[in-house]
């Protein structure tokens, strides 16, 4: 293209078009943030309803958290034993966003929207006393900001205090770091090595704020959004594709429903046969 066809001016019609359609696109977002903040009206009565009905089933949201491959990705392996234990997640969105009525469609303006997430560790025995963690419920606040140098959207949230397992306390970020101030030293190796393994784990999460890369928990935005956004609102669909057979009427109503697991894999159907044709075979 020549220099000649660059400084043609504009036709002052097109001009005055591509103003309005600016407007019509500011109108545009501004109906989705009305329509998605009158769908959080509609949907909270009835996600508080359905938390009543879930806190009848065992371990439920240990079965929706532990077959969700995504959701493992951004735990540790340890945090596991003490996620069975959570009793209760909920999420609840909130939206404060303004707008100016003044026009004949609305126009947002000071967009603030975010979302809490509780977790309630219910005081439940073990089996081993390293399994055990104390009771609390914890609840985090997230809210979606606007990053001045991208102008993009990203979540920020402040840190908020969790009681770690005992058998994860030598993982504890922050009280490896306390513990090293009290003694007046540096961290060692070692301290190191577990500052870094306890900043992936699910309890590091709780701590992130989203204004301190490469020096938190990593993939707090990720992980908020991903239980927020997915495995809240589709947490009974998890829950039947982990349990088959659940909510199913028939003749199964004697089998454990304790919220485990139910499938076998093929390497445990295979065994079981094999110990069936033993059986067999002794009783031939």
């Amino acid at each position: 293209m020549s220099n000649s066809e660059l400084d043609t001016p504009v036709d002052k019609s097109v001009e005055e078009s591509f103003v309005k359609l600016q407007k019509i696109e500011s109108e545009i977002q501004s109906a989705d943030a009305q329509v998605e903040q009158f769908k959080n009206q509609l949907f909270t009565p009835i996600y508080r309803r359905r938390r009543k009905l879930l806190d009848s089933i065992p371990k439920f949201w240990y079965v929706v958290l532990a077959q969700h491959e995504d959701f493992q990705e951004y735990v540790s392996v340890e945090d596991m034993k003490y996620i069975e234990l959570i009793s209760d997640l909920y999420v609840e969105f909130w939206d404060e966003t303004k707008f100016d009525d003044g026009n004949v469609t609305t126009i947002a303006t000071m967009p603030k929207k975010g979302f809490t997430l509780t977790i309630l560790f219910k005081n439940v025995k073990a089996e081993k006393k390293d399994n055990e963690i104390e009771e609390q419920e914890v609840t985090k606040n997230f809210e979606w900001v606007i990053d001045p140098s991208t102008g993009s959207r990203r979540l920020e949230s402040e840190p908020v205090t969790i009681k770690w397992p005992s058998g994860l306390s030598t993982l504890d970020p922050m009280l490896i770091k306390q513990r090293a101030k009290e003694e007046k030293r540096t961290l060692s190796d070692d301290d190191k090595k577990r500052y870094r393994k306890g900043m992936r784990s699910f309890f590091s999460f709780w701590q992130w704020s989203g204004r301190k890369p490469g020096k938190e928990y990593r993939n707090g935005e990720e992980l908020a959004t991903l239980i927020a956004e997915d495995i809240f609102p589709a947490a009974l669909d998890y829950y039947v594709l982990a349990a088959p057979g659940i909510g199913e009427q028939g003749d199964d109503e004697d089998e454990d429903e304790s919220g485990e697991e139910l499938d076998l894999s093929e390497q445990e159907e295979a065994d079981d046969e094999s110990q069936r044709n033993v059986k067999r075979q002794k009783k031939a």
